[in-house]
């Protein structure tokens, strides 16, 4: 396949990672990258292609969950304990229609989503029961 095609696929997955992060074409362009040093001393394509498979295989199954653990402990969440209870206005009523019904609030200056299984009206203060990824659980104060 030849040293240039591999180069064009490294770049293609390094910025297929920049868009769509997720820590798995980073290593099919790593892979790629290494074939690409070796594809001028082998002339056959089924070879070049096996060594990207295998070494693809072998960058996601190994090194990717250790990437990912020393990722996760580097994070660092601005959420603790003492915001909860926090009392807050309910800015938006976005949908009141399923069991859990969702509400724009406004907390630390940014527009949150909050959800609750509780009807409330715009301008009801509540109380910040918990978070929930990137959504505030709401309870009546």
């Amino acid at each position: 396949m030849g040293a240039i095609f591999w180069a064009i696929s490294a770049s293609v997955f390094a910025v297929l990672e920049i868009i769509i992060p997720g820590l798995v074409t980073i290593w099919l362009a790593l892979a790629a990258l290494v074939v690409t040093v070796f594809a001028g001393l082998i002339n056959n394509a089924y070879i070049e292609f096996f060594i990207f498979a295998v070494l693809s295989l072998i960058f996601i199954l190994f090194t990717r969950p250790v990437l990912q653990n020393y990722l996760k402990k580097k994070i660092k969440h601005d959420f603790n304990s003492n915001m909860t209870g926090s009392e807050i206005k309910i800015e938006k009523v976005v949908n009141s229609d399923k069991a859990k019904k969702e509400y724009e609030v406004k907390f630390k200056g940014s527009i949150w989503t909050g959800t609750s299984e509780e009807f409330f009206k715009v301008g009801d203060m509540v109380r910040i029961k918990s978070f929930e990824g990137n959504k505030i659980v709401l309870e009546r104060k």
